[in-house]
């Protein structure tokens, strides 16, 4: 589809994204992210009608590159049609709500962090798609606000985007920890987006090439003494969202996945 074209149809047009605008009275041209969609038709011949950063309005010329993983109307779409084979919500990235209420200070729980390297494995061993982290299941978009308490540094006055940087490193390493597969690096991007003046981290995720296991710590007693041993788990998704299998059944899996 030719950059014209593109231009005049609402489809191929979000908040968001960068375009290149013309003023309709003075036709100077401007370039910047939409804030704002103007048009309620499907078609415009002159080009969708928006308002972009510097509340400069026109019609788009040109849709400019975009890098974004998902524009702010894509995801409040996929929250809107809830979790699918290819998208999954979670209310926080480590911060337990439960244990936090109950005693009054924020608390880190590793499970729920293990958990999304579960749902970010599950993806990579099927067909890829998005993990959404700060919107829980009744779709409330909680924000990152609690995560972000969680950090040593932490300070309602820090650079928001201090805290959304270490938050990034931080989802890094524990992908690294529990996967110890240099491949995931080439297979997800993350990024933080603002919606409803909330941040919430999205993780796209790629289909993988080979096969990706969670590496898991066990702690066990034996002949009297204290010992550990590391075990992988499988998963993947379906329909129903996140599925663990047995090794073999996984193995069989693999081998006749398209």
């Amino acid at each position: 589809m030719e950059a014209e074209s593109a231009a005049k149809m609402l489809d191929n047009i979000s908040e968001g994204i960068e375009v290149k605008i013309e003023r309709k009275r003075t036709g100077k041209i401007f370039e910047g992210k939409i804030i704002e969609i103007l048009d309620d038709e499907p078609f415009n011949e002159e080009g969708i009608a928006v308002k972009i950063e510097g509340n400069f309005s026109g019609n788009v010329k040109e849709i400019l590159k975009n890098d974004e993983i998902i524009s702010v109307q894509e995801l409040r779409q996929k929250i809107e049609n809830h979790e699918a084979k290819d998208f999954e919500m979670k209310s926080s990235f480590k911060y337990d709500v439960n244990i936090s209420n109950h005693t009054g200070t924020p608390t880190a729980n590793e499970v729920l962090k293990r958990r999304i390297v579960e749902e970010v494995a599950s993806f990579m061993n099927t067909d890829g798609g998005i993990i959404c982290i700060g919107v829980d299941n009744e779709k409330n978009i909680l924000g990152l606000e609690n995560d972000y308490k969680l950090q040593s540094d932490y300070s309602p006055e820090r650079d928001n985007s201090l805290l959304q940087d270490k938050l990034r490193l931080e989802i890094q390493q524990a992908l690294k920890d529990y996967l110890d597969n240099e491949i995931i690096f080439t297979l997800f991007e993350i990024e933080i987006i603002s919606i409803n003046e909330k941040d919430v981290c999205c993780i796209k995720i790629k289909k993988s090439s080979e096969p990706i296991f969670v590496k898991m710590k066990i702690s066990f007693r034996l002949d009297g003494r204290d010992r550990s041993d590391k075990i992988w788990k499988c998963w993947v998704r379906s329909d129903n969202g996140i599925r663990e299998i047995q090794f073999d059944s996984f193995l069989k899996y693999w081998v006749s996945r398209e």
